[in-house]
């Protein structure tokens, strides 16, 4: 009787270890603008993309559920990867795209679900690509600018319109913008470029 003691535990334990593979320590944000800490896994595959469409979330209480871009406003996972609910393509609807820059401008990565399955982690390993700091643009991740201080500026950032683009959100940072003018800057070091913006805004 013991021993089926010790195996129903054991085998209980290996059950509740299984059952929170891919997750990690994280919080998500509601609408409401409470924090609620917890165990989160945004990933079918753990070399996969994050999914843009729903996420895996264990509260305190042992509890899970799914929760989606439209019932929480922003997550993180280990305290360094931020995802915020934005409104994405023609008809706006919501979807998580990744915080990659934030500062003055806010650089986010989207990348759509039907290359979660398929794709390596596109945004976590573009920002080790480059050791000096200048990863190369991914096909498949769409960007997007953001003024920190204004909601409603959110644009996509599209390769051919990058100087424009660019030029605009930055026209305050001559030498940055002159770098882009002269393409000594461009879409491939779109993470530069706002990380440069960013560190000369705070400093003023």
């Amino acid at each position: 009787m013991k021993k089926l003691f010790l195996v129903c535990g054991f085998l209980l334990i290996c059950c509740l270890v299984f059952s929170q593979e891919g997750y990690e320590d994280g919080y998500i944000i509601t609408n409401k603008g409470d924090t609620i800490k917890g165990k989160i896994k945004d990933k079918k595959y753990s070399a996969g993309a994050a999914n843009s469409d729903k996420i895996n979330f264990i509260n305190a209480e042992g509890k899970e559920n799914n929760k989606t871009p439209d019932e929480i406003k922003q997550y993180c996972k280990r305290g360094t990867q931020f995802f915020r609910s934005l409104p994405i393509g023609l008809e706006g609807k919501l979807k998580f795209a990744e915080i990659l820059e934030f500062g003055d401008v806010i650089l986010f990565g989207y990348v759509s679900a039907s290359f979660v399955s398929t794709t390596s982690d596109l945004l976590s390993k573009s920002k080790d690509k480059d050791k000096d700091g200048k990863p190369d643009a991914s096909n498949n991740v769409e960007y997007f600018f953001q003024k920190r201080k204004d909601p409603n500026s959110l644009m996509k950032v599209k390769p051919k319109k990058f100087q424009e683009t660019a030029i605009f959100f930055f026209q305050n940072d001559s030498e940055l913008v002159k770098k882009i003018e002269d393409k000594t800057l461009g879409y491939d070091d779109i993470r530069l470029v706002v990380k440069t913006h960013n560190e000369l805004a705070e400093k003023k």
